[in-house]
Parts: C-alpha cells; sequence; structure tokens
C-alpha cells in the first residue's frame, strides 16, 4: 500500500508597519535605484541602522549612498526555490560587501548556474522594473551580465511597508488518519473503537481520550453515510485578504449512526439556513471516484477532505435534540 503523500501547513497573513527615518529611506533609494547604508562610527553599515550593532546605543541618522558593484563574500545556491523566494529559477543567496561600505548585505544572486557562482567574484546591483519599495526591488547579477539601467524615482517618501508573512511546513499523515484518509477516498467513513470503552471516534487521535489506551487497525470500524445534525454556524465571510467566500454557509458537526463523537467542520450548501436545525437527519453524498481528493487532510482536525458533494436531509424525523444534546459543542 503506497503511503499518502505528506501534509502541507500554510500559516500566513499579512503584516503592515511604519518604516521610520532610516527603513524608511532605504526602502524609498530602493524604489529610486540607489543603495544607502548607515555611518556608524567609523564603520558603514549594509543594510542602514537605527543603533550601534556592538553596543546597542542609538546613532544618529546619517546615511551614504554605496555600491553598486560589490564582492561576494560567501554564497549558498538554491537549487530549488519556494513560492516565496525572489526568483522562480535557480540562484544563489550571497553576503555581498559593497563598494564603500564595511559589512556585507545578504541578497539574491541571479546567475546562469552554480557554477557561474565564486567568493570573491564581483556583482552588480539591478532594479527591477515593477518595484515595490522593497528590498526584493534589487538584485544582484555578475558583473559581466549587468545592464546599465535609469530607474525613474518615485514620489514621496516610503512611510509603511507591507509584508506577506508566511510558514510552510510538512508532516506525514500518522497511520490511524492515513487510515481514515483511505477510507474516504474509498467511499467509507472508518472510525475506532476504544477496547476500554467501546466508544467509537471518528476521525480518531489513535487513543482513546478519555481512558488513555491506544487503538490500532484492528480497532478499526466502518460507520455509515447516515448521521444527525447536532450543532452548527452560519458562516457570513468577513473579507479579508486571501479571502475567497463570498457568500453565507453553514458549517455543521454531524454525528454519524454509530459514533460517539461527531464530525466537525462539514460544509452544508446544498440546504437553506432557514431549513436547517439541530436534530435533523442527514447522509452524505460522496463525489465520484475520480473527483475524490484528501488534499487539506491533516492530523489534528475532522476534515474529510475534497469527497463528501454534499449533506441531504434523509427524510426522517429529526432527533429529539435531548438525545444528542451531550455531543453538541
Amino acid at each position: 500500500m503506497s503511503q499518502l503523500p505528506p501534509v502541507t501547513y500554510d500559516i500566513e497573513y499579512p503584516y503592515t508597519r511604519t518604516t521610520g527615518p532610516v527603513v524608511g529611506a532605504f526602502l524609498t533609494a530602493l524604489r529610486d535605484g540607489r543603495i544607502l547604508a548607515s555611518r556608524c562610527g567609523d564603520r558603514v553599515i549594509c543594510p542602514p541602522v537605527e543603533s550601534d550593532p556592538e553596543t546597542g546605543e542609538s546613532i544618529p541618522v546619517d546615511l551614504v549612498e554605496v555600491g553598486p558593484m560589490g564582492t561576494i563574500q560567501n554564497w549558498t545556491w538554491i537549487e530549488e526555490p519556494s513560492s516565496k523566494h525572489p526568483f522562480q529559477q535557480p540562484f544563489a543567496f550571497a553576503l555581498v560587501l559593497l563598494d564603500g561600505a564595511d559589512t556585507p548585505i545578504c541578497h539574491a544572486v541571479r546567475a546562469s548556474g552554480m557554477e557561474a557562482m565564486s567568493t570573491g567574484m564581483r556583482v552588480r546591483a539591478q532594479w527591477r522594473e515593477e518595484r515595490a519599495s522593497a528590498i526584493t526591488d534589487v538584485y544582484f547579477v555578475p558583473e559581466a551580465d549587468a545592464e546599465e539601467q535609469y530607474v525613474a524615482p518615485g514620489e514621496g517618501e516610503v512611510e509603511l511597508t507591507e509584508h506577506l508573512i508566511s510558514l510552510s511546513f510538512q508532516e506525514d499523515l500518522q497511520p490511524h488518519r492515513e487510515r481514515y484518509s483511505r477510507g474516504l477516498l474509498e467511499g467509507r467513513f472508518v472510525g475506532q473503537r476504544s477496547p476500554a470503552s467501546g466508544k467509537v471516534y471518528i476521525p480518531s487521535k489513535g487513543y482513546d481520550p478519555i481512558e488513555r489506551v491506544l487503538m490500532s487497525e484492528s480497532d478499526d470500524v466502518d460507520l455509515p453515510h447516515t448521521g444527525t445534525v447536532v450543532s452548527y454556524t452560519i458562516i457570513t465571510p468577513v473579507q479579508y485578504y486571501g479571502q475567497k467566500e463570498t457568500e453565507p454557509y453553514i458549517r455543521a458537526s454531524i454525528l454519524l449512526d454509530g459514533a460517539d463523537q461527531p464530525l466537525g467542520q462539514q460544509d452544508i450548501r446544498e440546504i437553506a439556513p432557514e431549513d436547517f436545525r439541530a436534530g435533523l437527519r442527514v447522509r452524505a453524498i460522496f463525489r465520484s471516484e475520480a473527483e475524490r481528493s484528501v488534499e487539506g487532510m491533516d492530523n489534528r482536525w475532522g476534515s474529510t477532505g475534497n469527497v463528501v458533494e454534499r449533506w441531504e436531509p434523509t427524510g426522517e424525523p429529526d432527533v429529539p435534540f435531548a438525545e444528542i444534546s451531550e455531543h453538541a459543542y
């Protein structure tokens, strides 16, 4: 049995901050085709700083232009860039000591290949045609590949800077969650029955959280596609950066028949909010086998991936709330 691909998590949010007199001047200069550094005693530091890196004491704002030529002091080759890297083809990160500076700046070097890189080589700054008043407005290339550029200055000082902060990481699905995921791809709901309490959990954490006993593959049980709504929320999407939802929808917890733990986070799109209620009997309609996907499955939450096409009423009488109240979140 081949293993399902690892889970990828993306944590991302936009971040806006004021720049101040030093960073603001640095970003304004980058936008306008220049690189600035700070005078700090008898040293010139690039990128510019607001305080002495050795003592932590504030220093006067005294900015000077450096570069655009520089010398590579050290470098590393990025063979497989991520979506957040400044280039989507292989490139180098390097410590570049700009002419006129005493400290190197860490930045990207676009070169034809790793063989074109070497410590001590000369590079020159190049500016992107479309600039965003950010550190990525500039990059470096080997001296022989540099082109003369005219960079038209922008208007005003850069007083705000925006960033999309993100972190991506991966982990393998745990064995019990992989079996649950495979069951979904096969059109089955796979839970686990605790050998200690007899309670059935879906999706299982691999252990009984009440009795604190581990569960194995021998404890797996198949559950029916029918269940009861035990709680729900009508969600009206708030518009924010990256929001894809525009219309209100329902997110419900559904207690599958034979389970002791509701299946949470189920999107309900086909039933009108005025017709939806706790106690409603529903049935999961699975997508065709070719359309099923467990993308987005993880080891923590109760997702059903992209497997259930919709939940529809069975037409059975509602279950009295008193019978399901202990399962309501």
